[in-house]
């Protein structure tokens, strides 16, 4: 980044040649200088510039998908920008990603082809926050807006302009001169903007409060929210009318009720009315006596916080299942017994209902899950994280598939794995960009050194990182149950008959793959019907659970409650929801990944000798622990200065010194640096030894 006072503006046309770090301007160089009109940035701040190029005439926000996108678009971290400062960007390549420019699908600014554009730029500015755990971060936080990957609230826009393109020399120069407003409460919801404010209806009701969990945690105000549908009958002052509770879970709800309450119509009236209207001939029936709730968790990762406990976003789970919960008990007339509450979803959904009732089965009572992201890290997605060396390519050489389609059963690969994380790094580094890879990362993975999810692989090479990849096999939902299923969990007895998950085989992100190894692991343990797991051939992502009608589904949950009740055919016994089947415990998760961690896996480069060494033997180092994925530059060092040429060394490699036999009384050390995408570079030195003649 390279960021300019405005009283360096002449100078900077004169001069015309203010470039990035490391880049090399041609003569076909083309350059966006973007300046802060008018007084809408007050202080200095972090943040990811992007700047989009779309067809002319067109709205820039109008497809940013990877897979159809028709911009070429690029972004920039800026550090400490201020109002009187001027952003250039140009060039554009994979290195350099935390200082440089990174685009999509083009790597650099100079392969703009000419022609006209409609021209725009966004700045996602960064909060700075220090965690409970002693890291410090830079993120987005949103505010009721679902943390979009661009043009968040609080974002600084320029103007969308129509600007032509001249294939040689040239600047480009915009203004943010904008900022993107909250959006108008409806409701009196504490906690302003943060998840959202909404106004009750008479079946929906909004309830949000500040978690003192996530805000010791996170050192500002956190809020967790929820929609509470009610069923028709519902009245607040019969408390001796309690329901069972479904907790349905999706991404960013908004203010939108469950199964699209408010939305569709026909759902709408027949939830309203309580009856189900027959078809066919066939009579009208009551609707399910059932509380619905969905959650309402963006956080600053993602558009919600995939309701767990993690080292990177916190103890959103503790948030959600010892704070909310219990709120909305004490509000509403729930039953509050683990087989009166089930826990659904879809595709993220899917995840976070299946890791719900999985680390939680004291407290839920079983899940039905549809097209879950990965539950077997054997297949994330279509990667064998466990097996592959790179996650954008299989040995042969093959790109693997990220998003799909099919047409007459032939499957159409719409984006690959590579082409996703480059797009989402557009948008962020650091895992920031608020989409869905970068996201995992963060749920599944511990803290890196640099505060940031420690990545499972370089987002530019694809090279897979194993030790990275080894802290996620906690959230590898198919090892922690294996890992659990004789312990003192007892999870291969607690989670019997509790757990419903539906795919399609031709699942349109690969999540077949993952239920498919689940099943195989856990049914292989307890039996064909100890996960009851249905993977339909030709189905798609998206549905209800095995693909059935709202209230034939509905009615089947409700049928589960009624048979696991007291007094149903096959109640759930307190045997199998004791506390200490729980898992996901913060206290657990933050000593594995959290900042302290973090520090413990470091270790400066050390020699074998402690003190003094003769002139003859070979003297030993090791290199020193770093991070996965830092690249290692070493250096002897005799009496204070740098003795040959630097050398390049591994993780866990041994050097060795050989002192020669004239070799005079000297001060030895090796100095090792290591550097890595958005990382600080960091130089260690070892313990010093004298070396001195026989």
């Amino acid at each position: 980044m390279v960021c300019f006072n405005k009283a360096r503006w002449a100078s900077l046309i004169v001069a015309g040649a203010a470039f990035l770090p490391g880049t090399v301007l041609g003569v076909d160089n083309l350059r966006l200088q973007i300046s802060v009109g008018g007084n809408i940035l007050k202080g200095n701040v972090d943040g990811r510039v992007v700047l989009m190029f779309a067809p002319n005439g067109t709205d820039p926000l109008e497809d940013t998908d990877v897979t159809s996108t028709p911009n070429k678009m690029f972004g920039m971290n800026v550090f400490q920008f201020g109002a009187d400062d001027i952003v250039t960007l140009s060039g554009g390549g994979p290195n350099n990603t935390a200082t440089g420019v990174t685009g999509f699908p083009l790597d650099s600014i100079d392969d703009v082809p000419a022609g006209t554009y409609r021209v725009q730029a966004f700045l996602n500015p960064y909060e700075k926050v220090r965690r409970s755990d002693g890291s410090e971060v830079h993120l987005k936080f949103p505010c009721g807006d679902g943390a979009p990957n661009v043009d968040g609230v609080g974002s600084l826009t320029t103007r969308a302009l129509d600007l032509e393109v001249h294939g040689g020399p040239q600047t480009i120069k915009l203004a943010f001169n904008g900022v993107e407003p909250v959006e108008a409460f409806k409701g009196k919801e504490v906690g302003g903007c943060s998840q959202g404010n909404y106004a009750d209806t008479e079946r929906l009701k909004y309830v949000k409060i500040r978690s003192k969990i996530l805000s010791h945690f996170w050192g500002r105000d956190m809020y967790v929210g929820a929609n509470v549908l009610l069923p028709a009958g519902y009245d607040a002052a019969d408390e001796h009318t309690r329901y069972p509770v479904l907790y349905d879970q999706n991404h960013w709800t908004g203010g939108r009720g469950a199964y699209g309450y408010g939305t569709r119509a026909d759902f709408t009236a027949a939830w309203d009315n309580g009856i189900i209207p027959g078809v066919n001939g066939t009579s009208d029936r009551p609707t399910p006596k059932l509380i619905i709730v969905a959650f309402r968790h963006e956080a600053p990762y993602y558009d919600d916080s995939y309701g767990v406990n993690t080292a990177n976003m916190g103890p959103y789970g503790d948030a959600i299942n010892e704070e909310l919960i219990p709120y909305i008990d004490r509000k509403f007339n729930t039953i509050a017994q683990p087989y009166a509450r089930i826990q659904d979803g879809g595709s993220t959904g899917g995840w976070i209902s299946a890791a719900s009732v999985i680390f939680r089965p004291d407290l839920f009572g079983a899940c039905f899950s549809s097209y879950p992201d990965s539950l077997d890290f054997h297949s994330h997605q279509a990667i064998p994280l466990y097996t592959n060396k790179n996650a954008y390519q299989n040995a042969n050489g093959d790109k693997i598939g990220s998003i799909r389609t099919f047409i007459n059963d032939t499957e159409i690969v719409e984006a690959t794995v590579e082409q996703e994380n480059h797009w989402e790094h557009v948008f962020g580094t650091s895992s920031r960009s608020s989409l869905q890879w970068d996201v995992w990362n963060a749920v599944f993975g511990v803290q890196g050194l640099n505060g940031y999810p420690l990545e499972p692989w370089d987002k530019v090479t694809g090279e897979i990182y194993p030790e990275a990849v080894e802290y996620w096999k906690e959230f590898d939902l198919s090892h922690y149950i294996s890992s659990n299923w004789n312990s003192a969990k007892k999870l291969g007895e607690v989670l019997r008959g509790r757990i419903y998950i539906y795919v399609g085989t031709h699942d349109n992100y690969y999540l077949n793959g993952g239920v498919a190894a689940f099943e195989k692991q856990v049914n292989g343990l307890g039996g064909s019907s100890w996960a009851n797991v249905t993977i339909t051939p030709g189905q798609t992502h998206g549905g209800n659970y095995q693909r059935r009608e709202t209230w034939d589904y509905l009615e089947l949950v409700s049928s589960w409650i009624q048979d696991h009740s007291p007094g149903g055919k096959t109640l759930l016994s307190r045997s199998r929801t004791k506390s200490s089947s729980r898992g996901n415990r913060f206290e657990d998760i933050i000593r594995v990944g959290g900042h302290g961690a973090a520090l413990k896996r470091q270790h400066k480069p050390t020699l074998s000798y402690t003190h003094n060494a003769k002139c003859g033997p070979v003297i030993k180092a090791a290199v020193g622990r770093w991070d996965p994925g830092v690249a290692l530059q070493a250096q002897w060092i005799v009496n204070g200065h740098a003795s040959g040429a630097s050398f390049t060394v591994k993780q866990g490699q041994t050097v060795r010194y050989a002192p020669t036999a004239g070799h005079k009384r000297s001060k030895l050390k090796l100095r090792v640096t290591g550097t890595k995408r958005n990382y600080q570079d960091d130089t260690r030195d070892s313990n010093s030894v004298i070396v001195s003649r026989r």
